[in-house]
C-alpha cells in the first residue's frame, strides 16, 4: 500500500472509532434530540455521514449506483431513495424517522468499507483525475475529493461529540 492511501485510510478509520465512541449508550430519545429547533441531532448526522460515504465513493469517484439504493438501504430504513441530507430543512431533520442507530451503523459500515476499497483500487495519478459530482453539478478531482471527504466528515464527528457532551457531560 502506498503512503497515501495508508494516510487517509488512517484519517477515515479513526473518526469512524470515534464516532461510534461519540454514540455508545445513547437511548433513542437522546439521539434524536436537538440543542435547537434548528440544529441538526446525532441519528440524523450519522445517517447523513453514511451517505457522503457512500456517494462519494461508489456513485462519483466509481460511477456506480450508490449502497443506499443497490443495496435497499433507503428501503430498509423507510426513506426515499433520492434523501440524501444536504440542504433539509430544519422540519426535515426533525420529522427524520425514528431509526434504529444499529441499523443506521450496518449501512455506514458497509458504506465506510467501500470507501475503503475505492481508495485501495487508486494510484496516486488518480489523485488528479477529475470526475463529476452529478448532485453538486461540477467535476471535481479525487484528491480534492478524499480531503473534503475528511474535512466533513471530522466536522460532523465533532458536532455529534459535542451534542453528546451536551447531553451526558464530558465523561458520558
Amino acid at each position: 500500500m502506498s503512503g497515501f492511501k495508508d494516510a487517509i485510510k488512517s484519517g477515515l478509520n479513526e473518526y469512524y472509532g470515534k464516532l461510534k465512541q461519540s454514540v455508545e449508550g445513547l437511548t433513542p430519545e437522546e439521539l434524536s434530540w436537538q440543542p435547537a429547533p434548528e440544529s441538526n441531532h446525532i441519528l440524523w448526522t450519522v445517517w447523513h455521514m453514511a451517505r457522503v460515504s457512500d456517494r462519494w465513493a461508489n456513485q462519483t469517484v466509481l460511477g456506480g449506483e450508490e449502497l443506499w439504493t443497490s443495496r435497499n438501504w433507503a428501503e430498509r430504513m423507510g426513506m426515499p431513495a433520492e434523501r440524501y441530507g444536504r440542504g433539509e430543512t430544519p422540519d426535515q431533520v426533525r420529522d427524520f424517522p425514528p431509526v434504529d442507530i444499529g441499523l443506521v451503523f450496518e449501512y455506514f459500515d458497509e458504506a465506510h468499507a467501500s470507501l475503503l476499497a475505492m481508495i485501495d483500487g487508486l494510484e496516486s495519478s488518480d489523485l488528479a483525475r477529475d470526475v463529476y459530482a452529478a448532485y453538486r453539478d461540477e467535476s471535481l478531482n479525487i484528491g480534492w475529493i478524499l480531503g473534503h471527504i475528511l474535512a466533513e466528515e471530522s466536522q460532523h464527528l465533532g458536532q455529534v461529540a459535542y451534542i453528546r457532551g451536551m447531553i451526558k457531560g464530558f465523561n458520558g
